[in-house]
């Protein structure tokens, strides 16, 4: 007990580590130089609508963050740590390096808006020495102490709480009344938004510094909240004062005059120029976090090196790496061009906390128990909110954003990153098939659905490689294959499940799907039979079964027992039988027998495109018929069936008269597709006449190729 205390008391606590530089985040350079204007713009309504808005989004933000927070531990890393614990490390990595890049760039244009300031004041000055300056001291700082970086932020909210004093006692320039009003003259009502909401992105501010508080579950709930609620109340009652103490011209033509309002501009100066140093100061010190984290779970190339901590705990090397980065962006020059994408990942991380939170309360998993409960709506506005204004402020640069977030996960997700967490991405798939699945059982069938799902019955797993390559090609590319195998023993041999595996990895590693069905049993006819009667009423069944043919005597008599079981049941039946000498042949030429009405004649067909489609081989349709007068109306009747089956233009047709098993011999094929014989003994006696492979279908009536 007494080292976790001594811990604790190590770490920061709510109001230096949270509150204060998150609310001197949000009381920044738009507070100052943008507030009056946004009042004159739109009118004291439409700013009060405007903050309102804003604060809906930021402030269900912020529940949806702390209601993760009281359901998880979270670790270092702030919005990263929440995301990744939760829909993954890519995606984690997706969302946390553009934010990192974002923290990190952000400092320089901190920065650069501190040098700016300074530079209005003392034009003699030079603006990138001030830059490199003030980039110096801050470094400094964020290397000998976060404790020290932040304290120094007291100083810096006295400034601000004075400046604001100043502002509310200065001098009235309005004779008229106030504001209530605007014309929106220099911009539309969501256009003025877009320029407004910049100033209540800073709420991620404490979250970021989650590895360094001392309780990091309470400090970062109560720190925000207070710092957001503060700041809604400072912006509300700023926006009253300026639509009362100045003209509406005078708040569209002058964006600084905030200080011509102030009792003693000096501290409107201190204010403005403390709080865009006290953003840059917390933005130096989160973003080296953010960085770390990301190391510290091998996201990011030398993961090592970036996640080593000092004795104090200081990632010194991230936060090198952060300050480098701002350097060489303080050092190019202005690149305001840039500021509109940061404020896009910004956006896309608050987005996917309340993306996180809706999906796991959505998805009703019960690992999802936060003491901090609320309503879906919640996440649900914040959701819907940040993508709005995301939308609202540039839509190139959304798209942009989106693309990014894509790339990096596509990249990530080449690295199969093993997470010691457990994420909630199943749970999103499996809610949505359980939804599928109510709607599909409730639906009824039509042909029009069919694709081939085919359980294919296999005693060991060489058995299954000589076939292989055949069911790929009927399966490819949206079929299923159900890979049912029994084991005698009361559990399966670890090196058996190594060799299925293996074969059925190159089905997998083309992301076809593949379901392994393993049963205990002694017969394996039994067990077909029983385990299809599962499948039978249950999310997608299998439609067909596919037997081999084999040349041994007892396997031959066995599937006869289980050809004529299966008769019985709702299920379409295929057996193969590979030429034993020529397999497949080139793979080029397939031949398709017709029987006049039969129920086969659609299985075969259907079965026939597929392989077609994937071989790039060629059909063509056989008919016998009795008497040589018969040919000319068969033969119509066979082209007629092509043009309304849609089948490939150069399909061939070729009507035939003489005994069925010499024509088999005489139109050879790679591979002969035919209905079943009603006679097992019919199908044996084909295949001792037949110069190539054979496949027998069987319809159970899902399939129709007019459909």
């Amino acid at each position: 007990m007494k080292k976790v205390k001594e811990t604790k008391n190590k770490g920061l606590n709510t109001l230096e580590g949270v509150y204060v530089p998150t609310l001197l985040t949000i009381l920044g350079v738009i507070m100052y130089l943008r507030l009056g204007w946004v009042v004159g713009n739109v009118g004291l309504w439409g700013a009060l609508l405007i903050i309102v808005l804003a604060h809906v989004i930021t402030v269900t933000t912020t529940l949806a963050m702390s209601s993760m927070l009281t359901n998880i531990k979270i670790g270092a890393g702030g919005a990263y740590a929440i995301i990744s614990r939760s829909l993954g490390m890519e995606m984690g990595g997706a969302i946390g390096i553009p934010l990192y890049f974002s923290q990190a760039i952000s400092v320089a244009f901190y920065i650069a808006g501190f040098s700016e300031l300074w530079v209005t004041f003392f034009p003699s000055h030079s603006i990138i020495l001030v830059g490199v300056i003030v980039w110096a001291v801050l470094t400094a700082l964020s290397i000998i102490s976060t404790r020290l970086a932040f304290r120094v932020q007291y100083f810096i909210l006295a400034a601000v709480i004075l400046s604001i004093i100043s502002f509310l006692i200065g001098p009235s320039l309005n004779d008229g009344p106030m504001v209530l009003s605007g014309t929106m003259s220099e911009a539309s009502f969501w256009a003025t938004f877009a320029i407004f909401f910049p100033a209540v992105t800073g709420i991620l501010t404490g979250a970021t510094m989650s590895g360094d508080l001392a309780n990091p579950g309470k400090s970062i709930i109560k720190g925000t909240f207070a710092a957001v609620v503060t700041g809604f109340v400072i912006y509300i009652f700023l926006a009253v004062w300026f639509a009362r103490q100045a003209p509406q011209n005078l708040l569209l033509s002058d964006t600084m005059i905030i200080f011509k309002l102030a009792r003693f501009d000096f501290l409107i100066i201190a204010g403005v120029m403390g709080a865009v140093l006290s953003s840059a100061l917390s933005t130096l010190v989160s973003a080296p976090r953010t960085l770390a984290a990301l190391a510290e779970d091998r996201v990011i190339p030398f993961g090592p090196f970036f996640s080593k901590k000092t004795k104090k705990g200081e990632p010194l090397h991230a936060i090198l790496l952060s300050s480098l980065i701002s350097l060489i962006v303080i050092v190019l020059g202005n690149l305001n061009s840039l500021a509109v994408l940061l404020t896009m990942f910004f956006l896309t991380t608050y987005l996917m906390i309340n993306l996180v939170v809706l999906i796991e309360q959505g998805t009703g998993i019960s690992s999802f128990r936060p003491t901090m409960a609320m309503s879906i709506f919640v996440p649900l506005v914040g959701t819907v909110g940040c993508f709005s204004v995301m939308l609202l402020i540039n839509p190139l640069f959304t798209g942009v954003t989106i693309i990014t977030i894509i790339v990096i996960y596509s990249l990530l997700k080449q690295k199969n990153l093993v997470s010691p967490f457990g994420d909630v991405r199943s749970s999103i798939f499996v809610t949505f098939t359980e939804w599928a699945a109510q709607r599909i059982m409730q639906t009824p069938y039509h042909p029009r659905l069919w694709k081939p799902a085919v359980a294919i019955p296999v005693e060991s797993p060489e058995d299954f490689r000589r076939i292989s390559r055949f069911v790929r090609n009927i399966i490819f590319p949206s079929g299923r294959l159900y890979y049912m195998t029994i084991f005698p023993e009361t559990t399966m041999d670890e090196t058996q499940k190594e060799a299925i595996n293996d074969v059925l990895q190159p089905m997998i590693a083309e992301r076809l799907f593949v379901q392994k069905v393993f049963v205990q049993s002694d017969h394996y006819g039994k067990m077909l039979i029983q385990a299809l009667q599962c499948f039978e009423n249950s999310f997608l069944p299998p439609n067909m079964v596919l037997l081999t043919i084999s040349d041994d005597a007892e396997k031959r008599d066995r599937l006869k027992t289980l050809i004529n079981d299966l008769r019985h049941t709702k299920i379409s039946v295929m057996c193969l039988w590979l030429h034993p000498k020529f397999g497949l042949g080139s793979e080029r030429k397939i031949n398709i027998w017709l029987r006049e009405k039969s129920r086969n004649n659609d299985l075969a067909v259907l079965s026939a495109l597929k392989l077609v489609n994937n071989l790039h081989s060629e059909i063509t349709l056989y008919r016998a018929v009795g008497h040589e007068h018969a040919k000319n109306k068969v033969e119509k009747e066979l082209l007629g069936f092509i043009e309304e089956a849609r089948l490939p233009g150069n399909t061939q047709i070729k009507v035939v008269t003489g005994n069925f098993y010499q024509l088999i011999q005489e139109e050879s094929a790679d591979l002969t597709i035919l209905g079943m014989p009603g006679k097992y003994e019919d199908i044996i006696k084909l295949l001792d006449t037949s110069p190539g492979s054979l496949l027998f279908v069987a319809s159970g009536g899902f399939e129709n190729i007019l459909a």
